[in-house]
């Protein structure tokens, strides 16, 4: 018997992802199944086994690339070269990449079911996620923007940021004629420079 080159595979792998992320956005996580992904992408429910192990595997799949890589480095930020704006701007630009919304209403439909099903564990994972990223952001504007946010409490502002990024996030699902995420981002970071040059202005002035 032949052998199957992995490049093979890693198309294969691909297709069913692709498959799934288009079955999952059209009837959500909760009502698609494994036999229609499968017809979806052309091989046979056993196939699909092989490669996802369950369907919630396969919901996972779905949401990882570019943007778990951006989630890393949101999470640990120590460990890569990288500063605020840069991070930032690719945070919001990963979401206008296609696949993006569909990734949006898989991680909002987990989400809801843990807390409808009182799921502690799943509830607990997305709690976690939470904290290591809100640490992450706090841990680049301590580190960027220093003296100039001294005074404010930057885990609240982590938060408050991280707000805003999941409101860009709802507000292109649900108003995709909306300002783009990126032009979003810019907007606010110009009004938090305009905020900082007035405080400068403001402290020059009483001295």
């Amino acid at each position: 018997m032949a052998k199957v080159s992995q490049a093979h595979l890693d198309a294969r792998r691909r297709s069913i992802l692709d498959a799934a992320a288009k079955v999952f956005a059209e009837k959500g996580v909760a009502a698609a199944t494994m036999a229609e992904i499968a017809q979806e992408a052309g091989i046979s429910p056993g196939a699909i086994y092989r490669y996802f192990p369950s369907k919630e595997d396969l919901a996972r799949g779905c949401m990882q690339g570019s943007a778990e890589a951006v989630k890393a480095a949101w999470q640990h930020p120590e460990q890569v070269e990288t500063d605020f704006r840069t991070l930032s701007r690719a945070t919001f630009a990963e979401l206008e990449r296609p696949g993006a919304d569909a990734d949006t209403r898989l991680l909002l439909e987990r989400a809801l079911v843990a807390v409808r099903d009182d799921d502690a564990a799943m509830v607990e994972e997305f709690g976690t996620e939470l904290q290591r990223i809100v640490r992450g952001v706090a841990f680049l504007l301590r580190r960027d923007f220093g003296a100039r946010l001294e005074g404010l409490d930057l885990e609240a502002l982590a938060q408050a940021l991280y707000s805003f990024y999941w409101g860009a996030r709802f507000m292109r699902l649900m108003a995709p004629e909306a300002v783009a995420p990126t032009r979003q981002l810019e907007a606010l970071q110009a009004l938090m420079e305009a905020a900082f040059t007035a405080d400068r202005e403001s402290d020059s002035t009483e001295r």
